[in-house]
């Protein structure tokens, strides 16, 4: 009998470890996902690792904490990739003069930009989007098409027997 109550003890811890290594390839995966995630689907993954974390008493203290940790760096490396991509949208449509799309995609960005912020970004990051922003607004809307009093039109007859054209 003493031989069959240390089995079960032995049974009982591999069946608790094997959990808790389950956990940890449920985290593992969930990382993997957000690592190239948009900042969206990042963002669900992270609530989804939080609360994972939060309901498993069995995981680490430790491993939870890097996990967590990683998921918030992830996310804020989507938000950043996104706020990025939305800034330089918004100049080539200011650069090309179209104003209504440039302060859509401006928006857009400042809104990931905050985001990235509010989730650790870099002051490098920070200041470099601070200079993109200043470049799309003082980029576009001043182009006037056809003739303006800085550039009036060019009234006179051209030369019929010019030898240079």
């Amino acid at each position: 009998m003493f031989g069959l109550g240390q089995d079960a003890l032995a049974q009982k811890q591999a069946a608790e470890q094997a959990a808790i290594e389950r956990s940890k390839q449920f985290c593992r995966d969930s990382l993997k996902q957000m690592h190239w995630a948009d900042p969206g689907e990042a963002e669900r993954l992270s609530k989804g690792l939080k609360d994972h974390c939060g309901q498993d008493k069995t995981l680490p203290f430790d491993f939870k904490r890097k996990a967590l940790e990683l998921a918030r760096t992830y996310e804020c490396n989507a938000n950043m990739r996104a706020a990025d991509s939305a800034l330089h949208q918004a100049l080539r449509f200011a650069a090309d003069e179209h104003m209504v799309e440039r302060a859509q995609k401006l928006g857009e960005g400042r809104r990931y930009f905050s985001k990235a912020c509010s989730l650790g970004a870099g002051d490098d990051f920070r200041k470099a989007v601070q200079r993109l922003i200043e470049n799309v607004m003082m980029t576009g809307g001043v182009q006037k098409k056809g003739p303006t009093r800085a550039k009036p039109g060019d009234l006179a007859p051209r030369a019929p027997n010019r030898a240079k054209m």
